[in-house]
């Protein structure tokens, strides 16, 4: 756990340097639910949120923004986002997962030929979005689906729930923020083609 708190450490105090992207949270979450649960909570760790929905979205952007601070790019950044109920047991949960919604190779300032890179990667290296569109479609960059059993029930990993402050203080909780960081990043490129 400490890794991964001097890991947001290290971030934010990275996201003070000159470098900028934009990133946008896109919620995909119905009524009442994900994003938008209307579940009455206490603001926690810097997180000013005052219903479960709006902590879980603040947290997302707080990640997204500190990613930017060490980014410089020129196009913005969608990110497709959702909570819902995905696997979880009394021993074993999917935290949530986040990938790249297209890849593209052979494009301009392509200095590889025939490698692929994600979405948000290749617009950065043409200087262009190379997949525009309106948000909700295809044209979004990334796509996130987080895990909304993680709630405090103790049929989902005995009772732990999202820690949604920003301050890595989680306690037996999971950090949300640092859970994003990691996904983000599988996002932006780093993964597998």
């Amino acid at each position: 756990m400490r890794k991964i708190a001097t890991l947001a450490l290290t971030l934010a105090l990275l996201a003070g340097s000159s470098f900028a992207a934009t990133f946008t949270i896109v919620n995909n979450d119905g009524a009442g639910e994900g994003f938008n649960d209307p579940t009455a909570a206490a603001p926690v760790g810097g997180n000013p949120g005052v219903t479960v929905g709006a902590q879980r979205l603040n947290a997302f952007q707080f990640a997204a923004d500190l990613w930017g601070g060490l980014l410089d790019d020129d196009v913005n950044i969608f990110i497709q986002a959702t909570f819902d109920p995905l696997t979880c047991t009394a021993t074993s949960a999917v935290l949530g997962s986040a990938g790249a919604i297209q890849i593209f190779s052979d494009f301009t300032n392509n200095d590889f030929p025939a490698t692929w890179y994600a979405v948000s990667l290749t617009n950065k290296l043409s200087g262009v979005d190379e997949a525009p569109g309106p948000t909700n479609s295809s044209a979004d960059d990334i796509i996130a689906r987080f895990n909304s059993n993680l709630n405090g029930a103790p049929t989902c990993l005995g009772g732990i729930g999202w820690y949604y402050g920003f301050d890595a203080m989680h306690g037996a909780n999971t950090d949300l923020v640092s859970v994003l960081l990691h996904e983000f990043g599988h996002g932006l490129g780093f993964a597998n083609f």
